[in-house]
Formats: structure tokens, C-alpha cells, sequence
């Protein structure tokens, strides 16, 4: 047994099943991933849930949040995490964060036209 042999033994189960969950992610489809989010947090230990969940949420919000599928998507995923303040929470700042963003694009917009 090599040293990375004992490191894989001694990885304690809920780093094993956050991997699981962001490779499950990874290969997730946009039609599963309610279903995805919903059985990840069905995951004994809260905290290993709602990080993997948590990374999942900011990957595809940011991948999202400048086009019109976001809105769709956010309500979506508001309601798998109903149930965890801190996921919703990080969702409405997603939403502020795109709200934000529109804003300052129609500024600059605005602007280039009066140069």
C-alpha cells in the first residue's frame, strides 16, 4: 500500500459523498437537476449537503445569470431549496448580483451614447 492508499482510507465518508455530489453535478441535465438538488440535500449531514449544493448553485448561476434562462432556472431551484435558508439566500443574491448587472449594462449603454 502506497501513501495515497492510507489517504484514500482515511477520507472520512462525508468528503467521499460531496465528491460523489459534484461529479453527479457535473454530469447532471438541465431536466434532472431539481431532482439532483433534492436528493443531495436528502444527505444525512446537512452541511456536506448544501455545500455540494451550494457549489452546484454558483457555477450554474454564474453561467446563467446574464441570459434569459436564469430566471427560469432561479425560481426552479428556489423551490428545491426552499427549505435551507442560506441556499435560498444565496440564490437571491444571484439575483441581485444579475439585477445589478442589467443595470449597469443599460448605464454604459446610455453613456456610449452621449459620447
Amino acid at each position: 500500500m502506497n501513501h495515497h492508499d492510507a489517504r484514500k482510507e482515511e477520507e472520512p465518508a462525508e468528503l467521499l459523498r460531496f465528491r460523489t455530489c459534484l461529479r453527479q453535478f457535473e454530469q447532471v441535465t438541465e431536466a434532472d437537476e431539481v431532482d439532483l438538488v433534492s436528493e443531495v440535500l436528502t444527505d444525512p449531514d446537512e452541511t456536506t449537503a448544501q455545500s455540494a449544493v451550494l457549489r452546484y448553485l454558483d457555477s450554474r448561476a454564474a453561467d446563467l445569470h446574464s441570459g434569459s434562462a436564469y430566471e427560469s432556472w432561479a425560481a426552479k431551484m428556489t423551490q428545491a431549496t426552499t427549505r435551507y435558508p442560506f441556499l435560498t439566500r444565496r440564490l437571491h443574491e444571484w439575483s441581485l448580483f444579475r439585477a445589478r448587472h442589467a443595470q449597469a449594462a443599460v448605464a454604459s449603454g446610455c453613456f456610449a451614447r452621449l459620447i
